[in-house]
């Protein structure tokens, strides 16, 4: 005859076995889904990225036509005073003052818009990063699933070894027949 203690013992031992296991796997899908968020919010990161690269382009354009305007209206400033004194404003000191104005505006302008695309450039490198982020989040919530699995097969493997070293005890001491 079976001792019912005995049985209880290694029942218990499976149900453990299986709920330890279980426990594991759900915690390491937990840990999943986690990485999973944090991989969607790495994308999202990068897509605001390029939207303020963007933005960063336009506003630089923007502020190169206004600067661009401010240097046409210096400049015609300047031939209006150049005019009003009576010299021929195409030739001569008169014409290089203009030139001049000219170069100073268009520098403004080139500067303008190379602070933009460096400003751009960097919201770029971010969305790379950001990208390079969200997979090793993606690889992390892989890696996570993989160790539920095993940590679910290590715990039945380990509770049908157990399990097998009692009945063999049981059985051995005569507690178990059959």
């Amino acid at each position: 005859m079976t001792d019912p203690v005995s049985m209880v013992a290694m029942g218990s031992t499976i149900v453990g076995g299986i709920m330890q296991g279980e426990g594991k796997k759900q915690q390491a899908e937990a840990q999943a889904a986690t990485y999973n968020y944090q991989a969607q919010v790495a994308k999202i990161n990068s897509d605001i990225d390029k939207q303020n690269a963007d933005y960063a382009i336009n506003k630089g354009e923007q502020q190169a036509t206004i600067e661009g305007m401010k240097g046409a209206q210096q400049l015609a400033q300047i031939k209006v005073g150049q005019a009003a004194s009576g010299f021929d404003v195409n030739t001569g000191s008169n014409a290089d003052v203009q030139a001049g104005q000219r170069k100073v505006t268009q520098m403004d302008m080139d500067m303008i818009r190379a602070n933009a695309s460096k400003v751009a450039y960097d919201y770029n490198v971010k969305s790379v990063e950001d990208i390079n982020q969200a997979g090793l989040y993606t690889m992390a919530s892989s890696n996570a699933s993989q160790a539920g699995d095993l940590a679910l097969m290590s715990s039945l493997v380990s509770t049908a070894g157990s399990v097998s070293d009692k009945w063999l005890s049981g059985r051995q001491s005569g507690l178990i027949n059959g």
